[in-house]
């Protein structure tokens, strides 16, 4: 795929943050269309105004991570000449062709950028003279498995190096000796596993990206890349069973840490079988939290209490993903992908694992963070038991397989016995709101709920909610009240599936005056799977107006909704079984555009 790199114009803040040069998805070579090949003059300014804000290359576009977390986008130019030049400062650019060797090395000579992404090489050139390239890309390249040893000899000017989802196992010693390199990129080299400890002698490195690769430690010599501002790592080559390849006392030595006093991003993702992590992972904490400049921090604290560390105060985090609770890693894994792109999605994750208990230290991380992920927790039988007040920022919420959970919300917990705010004080309207933030609900596999909501409904509680996702709850039977109903005005997607009790989404009788008016005024998409016991949608409540998509399947006792329940003036698809679409019964006949919305529902949606 053709690149087309301008001038990348970065935030006016012209502060020296940090870098990212980061690939977008694990796209296959084979799902591009080759196009030409492109060698086209490189503008004189490009490169030096790659300010540490993070620039994502892409085949279709230069995204631009601002510091807000939001995502701009710069098209690409296409009407480029296709003519290949051999003038000083080029770019080569063969991104996507299926190549399965490189250009040749002339070509390579007068490069300043290459990239050569998405593509099949399983060989490089033995030792190319670059001595002007300042970027080289080559992620993607699952066939590449080893760089010539000498490789690296003559890029003395390299700065960025993305090696990204390659099938390397090593790295050679020449890129060792790259003194100018600033970006590494080595994240998902899933055949990497160790580090070499000269590459402590890449003192001007400023980001180090092992995310996804199977590094079994780090070696002490990291300390020494004092301009790191970025370092990603993956701890997932210990075996845990005798069998890995290298055992190590330490995943990460003493001292290490406290060292790169630059970073302002720090992930750290750990296999949870692996023991060696329990035995620094306390000395780690102690380190970062003396970081002055830490913005970004990815962690896995096996025991709740190490989060006592912390002081928020003097923290400034604008960005956590934390996993609290020893646990076993799992082969499969019962979240669905979806669900876990929709927890990384947001800023600030808090993902507890099982908990017992309530503890003071993740009522304290709740209260800053915007995603919750409450998963096989032992004892709690209320989400509202960490206290509403806590979760006033909380904008995602999962919660599964926590068997003792009977009820989402019992307003009881917000304002005690005499119905006076836990907060401040029943006067203060704004305060009484409760997960007035909320915007995604998914809950899986609990086996003792009951119901949603328990108690009065605030106003505006709930009221930015816009999916809502019920799965595998045999005991639940009640969903919306009619207090409920009036707070969901922004309520898009609802999905239901293996809910067996439910007889109706609506379990409640609504007045005569009533009846006539749409609640869910901007629900669009409703899903249905086997829910055997589901006689009605919404007891005859008009609901959905601008509904837009409906999905059955396994509901054999649901009559037929499209009469007086749903509206399907805006109605684009109808799925469901074909058997039970003939056999549902018709006032005066089916319309004959329903039909031709209609589609038989393929088990691969369920």
């Amino acid at each position: 795929m053709v690149f087309d790199v301008e001038e990348v114009k970065m935030n006016d803040s012209g502060e020296q943050n940090k870098s990212e040069i980061e690939e977008i998805g694990n796209v296959s070579s084979h799902t591009r269309q080759p196009e030409v090949i492109q060698v086209e003059e490189m503008k004189p300014q490009a490169l030096s105004t790659l300010k540490p804000q993070g620039v994502v290359f892409d085949d279709e576009a230069v995204k631009i991570l601002k510091p807000s977390g939001q995502m701009a986008f710069q098209n690409e130019d296409n009407d480029m000449e296709p003519e290949a030049s051999e003038q000083h400062g080029l770019f080569i650019k063969q991104g996507g062709l299926v190549f399965t060797k490189p250009t040749k090395d002339e070509d390579w000579k007068h490069a300043k950028e290459i990239y050569l992404m998405d593509n099949e090489l399983s060989v490089l050139p033995e030792n190319p003279r670059c001595l002007n390239l300042s970027a080289l890309f080559l992620p993607r390249n699952y066939k590449l498995r080893v760089i010539p040893p000498s490789f690296f000899d003559y890029m003395p000017t390299l700065q960025i190096l993305n090696l990204s989802r390659t099938g390397i196992k090593s790295l050679p010693d020449s890129l060792f000796q790259l003194v100018s390199l600033k970006r590494l990129f080595l994240n998902n080299c899933h055949r990497l596993m160790i580090l070499s400890p000269k590459v402590g002698d890449l003192e001007k490195l400023e980001v180090l990206d092992l995310e996804g690769a199977k590094i079994m430690n780090l070696p002490k010599e990291i300390k020494k890349l004092t301009n790191l501002t970025c370092l990603e790592v993956s701890f997932y080559g210990y075996t845990g069973n005798g069998r890995s390849p290298m055992q190590s006392n330490a995943v990460v030595p003493c001292g290490v840490i406290c060292s790169l006093s630059q970073l302002e991003e720090l992930n750290i993702d750990v296999n949870p079988d692996d023991e060696r992590w329990d035995t620094c992972v306390e000395d780690i904490v102690h380190e970062v939290c003396n970081f002055k400049r830490l913005e970004t921090f990815k962690f896995y604290f096996p025991r709740v209490e190490l989060l006592r560390h912390f002081q928020w105060n003097s923290l400034s985090l604008s960005h956590f993903r934390f996993t609290v609770g020893h646990h076993v890693k799992r082969i499969m894994s019962r979240v669905p992908l979806d669900v876990e792109f929709e927890l990384e999605r947001w800023e600030r994750c808090l993902k507890y694992i099982n908990g017992v208990g309530v503890p003071r230290d993740i009522k304290n991380v709740l209260q800053h963070a915007t995603a919750f992920f409450l998963d096989r927790h032992a004892t709690v039988k209320k989400l509202s038991d960490f206290g509403t007040r806590n979760m006033k920022q909380i904008k995602c919420c999962v919660v599964g397989e926590c068997n003792e959970v009977q009820m989402i919300i019992d307003t009881a917990d917000a304002y005690g016995e005499n119905g006076i705010s836990e907060i401040v004080s029943e006067s203060h309207d704004a305060e009484r709101i409760v997960l007035g933030s909320l915007e995604y609900l998914y809950i899986y596999y609990m086996k003792s709920l009951r119901s949603i909501w328990e108690g009065p409904v605030p106003q505006n509680s709930l009221y930015l909610l816009k999916s809502l996702t019920l799965r595998t709850c045999p005991q639940l039977t009640t969903i919306f009240t009619q207090e409920l109903l009036a707070n969901l005005c922004s309520l898009e997607e609802l999905k239901v599936e293996d809910c067996p009790s439910i007889k109706s989404i609506v379990s409640c009788k609504i007045p005569a005056e009533h009846r006539t008016s749409y609640f869910l005024p901007n629900l669009k998409k409703i899903s249905l799977h086997y829910m055997l016991g589901l006689v009605s949608i919404s007891s005859g409540l008009r609901i959905a107006p601008k509904l837009e998509w409906l999905s059955f399947y396994n509901c054999p006792s649901l009559s037929n909704p499209l009469i007086n329940e749903v509206s399907s003036h805006d109605l684009k698809k109808i799925k469901g079984e074909r058997s039970w679409w003939e056999a549902l019964e018709w006032s005066n006949g089916r319309p004959d555009y329903l039909d031709e919305i209609f589609v038989p529902i393929d088990l691969w949606d369920c």
